[in-house]
């Protein structure tokens, strides 16, 4: 075979080539275009989620509302104060703690205060004039401290040990009883098995059921 005639099979091998691999890319292009949702889809999907993620935070407050009743209705009752949550095949996925409120001594009338202070302690700076007299913020600090600690609206003068009623001020709750949740390790894997499973479906009818059923 002549230079020539061996020029032009390369040329038409090397022609043949480019073309294969072009084939190959629009084949490839075509192929992840098809996988690709469209515009449509995604719209649909993202509209999907919006409505589960309100009905799953609806959901939720309800659930966590009707679980305080319930704990503190046991706690009161029996001394209960925590709760595993079991999946129907026995397995123990988390466990669910009552958690106490507290109390405390919070300022119902600050211009009370400031006035009781401003009269028992005339030489000390603790208050400010604006349109009414305040308590300098550093000071309240301090006295809702003491009666924190002392678990009474009353202030001990360290001068005299003379005990003060604090006016303007109450002991009263200052966090309501809530309750927290704790995952086991394997805890969410195996909730994510049993619902796909079909195991929870009773538990989730907030999320599926029509409008007027999710709202009654």
């Amino acid at each position: 075979m002549n230079p020539t005639d061996q020029a032009a099979i390369d040329e038409a091998e090397y022609e043949q080539a480019l073309a294969d691999a072009a084939a190959a890319t629009a084949a490839t292009t075509a192929a992840h275009e098809a996988a690709a949702p469209t515009l449509r889809e995604l719209a649909l999907e993202e509209a999907a989620l919006d409505m589960l993620a309100a009905r799953v935070a609806t959901a939720k407050k309800d659930v966590r509302a009707r679980m305080q009743t319930a704990l503190d209705a046991a706690a009161r009752r029996d001394g209960v104060e925590r709760v595993v949550a079991t999946l129907p095949n026995g397995e123990t996925v988390a466990t669910i703690s009552l958690r106490a409120g507290a109390t405390g001594p919070v300022v119902t009338d600050e211009e009370a205060l400031a006035r009781w202070l401003r009269q028992t302690y005339p030489d000390q700076d603790w208050t400010t004039t604006r349109i009414v007299r305040e308590v300098r913020p550093w000071k309240l600090a301090e006295l809702i401290a003491q009666m924190e600690a002392a678990g009474v609206a009353q202030v001990v003068d360290p001068d005299t040990g003379e005990v003060h009623d604090v006016p303007g001020v109450m002991i009263k709750p200052t966090r309501a009883r809530t309750h927290s949740l704790v995952w086991k390790k394997t805890g969410k894997t195996a909730v994510g098995i049993a619902w796909r499973n079909g195991a929870l479906t009773r538990y989730m009818q907030a999320l599926t059921a029509a409008p007027e059923e999710a709202t009654a």
